[in-house]
């Protein structure tokens, strides 16, 4: 049986959130964040300190953003299966 384009743009889309999620990557409005292998890394290692320091190097984000947005990233990375 056949998938249709709605079913499929679906389930595409879930796969990309997964994988969203598994890589610590928030994607905006204007078409994405792309952070260094190191980044991913850190947070996984627990090291949040040096994510944060990366994070604010790449965006040029202010401390407190950076430590709001690599916290966010962390729970959504604890929350997996």
């Amino acid at each position: 049986m056949d998938e249709s384009l709605e079913d499929r743009v679906e389930r595409l889309e879930q796969q990309v959130a997964s994988l969203q999620r598994y890589l610590g990557i928030q994607l905006d409005d204007s078409g994405g964040l792309r952070l260094p292998p190191e980044f991913h890394e850190a947070l996984r290692n627990g090291k949040l300190v040096k994510a944060i320091a990366i994070y604010r190097k790449e965006t040029g984000a202010s401390l407190v953003h950076a430590k709001k947005a690599v916290g966010n990233m962390q729970r959504r990375l604890s929350v997996e299966p």
